[in-house]
């Protein structure tokens, strides 16, 4: 089964094999999750910037909470579509997907820096400072930022996935660029 590997994270995308027909409710659960990720720069980054290394103009303490929003919606997306409604040729269910997603790359990306980072900005770095000026001298902001660009590339990867495999209109999300920085 193919996967997509970004640094320590991946995602198995077994479940994408060509399939003569998806049904109308396998679009709109692959809309769905479509459109949480296209629309959330903590997810996918800025328009242009082909590595994800770019997080200028974002307080990363604001984008984390985005990126965990969006755990809570993709959770939601698994309940609106239970497993009958879907199509039954599938040889693995899109929440299957939404599940591996969450539990193989948000959620070790959240345990590993949704914690430290908060404690830190909050109990450590000089609150004096401007936001954008505070959060790069967070002492492990480099490695932090290495974790954030491999997770917003694989979810680039992943909305593209989404789109052929479902025949999704291009919103062009990263190329023209949704500008939200969180929901």
């Amino acid at each position: 089964m193919p996967e997509i590997k970004r640094g320590s994270f991946s995602l198995n995308l077994g479940l994408f094999q060509v399939q003569a027909e998806v049904s109308e409710d396998d679009r709109q659960c692959a809309w769905e999750l479509y459109t949480e990720i296209c629309t959330r720069r903590a997810l996918v980054g800025r328009s242009g910037d082909a590595t994800c290394s770019d997080l200028s103009g974002e307080v990363l303490a604001e984008s984390l909470e985005s990126v965990y929003a969006f755990f809570k919606e993709a959770r939601g997306i698994m309940r609106r579509f239970p497993v009958g409604r879907l199509s039954k040729d599938q040889s693995r269910h899109l929440g299957v997907l939404i599940n591996d997603l969450m539990v193989s790359v948000l959620r070790p990306f959240l345990e590993k820096w949704q914690a430290d980072f908060r404690h830190w900005w909050q109990t450590e770095a000089d609150q004096s400072l401007p936001p954008f000026e505070r959060q790069v001298r967070y002492p492990r902001y480099a490695e932090f930022l290495e974790d954030w660009c491999n997770v917003r590339l694989l979810m680039r990867d992943l909305l593209g996935v989404l789109r052929t495999a479902y025949e999704l209109v291009d919103v062009e999300c990263v190329s023209a660029g949704s500008e939200d920085v969180g929901d």
